[in-house]
């Protein structure tokens, strides 16, 4: 009942990311019943089967993303306050954004069932129907033996199942907390000097920038494991591997689904640490006012908005690949229904995910923005702070776009 009511008052903005999560979930079970009903028509292919089980792992991981928006953003502050007073405590206030976030995925599993089962379940044979789409080529190719029940209903709780620990964790204790920031008044000048040798968090300056850069070392070793295991798999193959159109860009061997998954992951990984350095280098030298506050916000908000950025890098590295491929006339497969389906469930999923980690990225800058009116600061120091900033991302980016687009091996048709 509470779960019902925090979703009847949600904000718009909550109901978006519900609406979003019960789409993903339904695609997503859709291409997790795909690779069911492949492996059930192809027994012996043991390897391509866990292959395409592969390559649903990255909409699985998008869905996630989501997921932890909504547990880190609902309930809302002024309702987790009468909730901890009614004696909800930070220990099952995950629970609590566990279910919030399982309505909808259960949602879209059911509405996956609806749309597939034809006939309802067989009792005699224990297996589900699957409908027959008459035209495959615009709709979902689902026209293969009955699914097992068991099967079937495991497949589609996978989805419900990662949205609900994805918004636990989202909600755990300190998760929903915005990064302390520095712009308080000091009461005497030791504690400024004290808060001159820490970053934005914090954090003394030399243990941070450590930090930083021990996570994006090791998210790039990951992003360039990922690279070279995809140009083996491709100098393997000759001319390519060769991509079924039907299939969710499942390819005729796992390793371009591993080394596509890596790229990805080294990416969502090196991103806070990306963006914590470029936000230390741009205080180094003597920084001016613009320097110092672009620097510190970068170091402070990257915890927030360094995954995200990670992830939108790796989706608009794939868009340059899809593009180099056209323009140098590279033999693509033609995209078929589950690998449309797959690419925009990703894409919708991080651009939410994105644009949620840039509201709460606002947020935050909100304290910084009344004290600079309250001392009479030029707004064209803000706009320069926002400038900056944002030219020090795109120099974070740009690379790591230009990277994954260029150098991905892509399979031939």
């Amino acid at each position: 009942m509470l779960t019902l009511r925090l979703t009847l008052t949600a904000t718009p903005a909550a109901l978006l990311l519900r609406l979003l999560l019960l789409c993903a979930s339904a695609g997503g079970g859709l291409l997790l019943l795909a690779a069911l009903s492949y492996a059930l028509e192809h027994p012996g292919h043991r390897v391509a089967v866990l292959t395409r089980l592969l390559w649903c792992l990255i909409p699985l991981a998008a869905t996630a993303q989501p997921a932890a928006v909504l547990g880190r953003t609902e309930p809302r502050a002024g309702t987790r306050l009468g909730l901890h007073a009614a004696g909800l405590g930070p220990a099952r206030l995950p629970l609590l954004a566990a279910r919030t976030a399982a309505v909808p995925g259960l949602a879209g599993s059911a509405l996956t069932l609806l749309l597939t089962v034809r006939g309802g379940v067989e009792s005699a044979g224990g297996s589900l129907s699957v409908l027959n789409l008459p035209r495959p080529s615009a709709l979902l190719p689902l026209q293969g033996p009955p699914l097992p029940v068991p099967a079937a209903v495991t497949l589609l709780s996978v989805l419900p199942a990662v949205a609900a620990l994805a918004a636990a964790w989202g909600a755990r204790p300190g998760a929903a907390a915005p990064a302390p920031s520095d712009s308080g008044r000091f009461t005497d000048s030791r504690r400024a000097a004290e808060s001159a040798r820490r970053d934005g968090t914090g954090t003394p300056y030399r243990a941070g920038l450590l930090r930083s850069a021990l996570q994006a070392v090791s998210g790039l070793l990951t992003g360039t494991a990922g690279l070279l295991l995809a140009a083996h798999a491709a100098r393997g193959t000759g001319r390519g591997a060769r991509v079924p159109a039907e299939l969710p860009g499942a390819v005729a061997g796992w390793p371009f689904a591993a080394g596509w998954t890596l790229i990805g992951v080294g990416l969502v990984v090196a991103g806070p640490g990306l963006v914590a350095l470029s936000g230390h280098l741009l205080g180094v030298a003597r920084p001016g006012p613009v320097r110092l506050l672009a620097g510190r916000s970068l170091v402070r908000e990257a915890a927030v908005a360094g995954r995200p950025l990670g992830a939108l890098s790796a989706v608009a590295a794939a868009l340059v690949a899809v593009v180099r491929a056209h323009l140098t006339g590279a033999g693509l497969p033609a995209p078929g229904p589950l690998l449309v389906l797959a690419a925009a469930l990703t894409g919708c999923c991080t651009a939410a995910a994105g644009l949620a980690a840039l509201a709460r990225v606002r947020r935050g800058r909100a304290p910084v923005r009344e004290l600079l009116d309250r001392l009479g600061a030029p707004r064209q120091l803000g706009r320069g702070v926002a400038l900056l900033r944002a030219a020090a991302t795109a120099a974070v980016c740009a690379p790591l776009v230009a990277a994954g687009g260029l150098l991905t091996a892509l399979p031939t048709g």
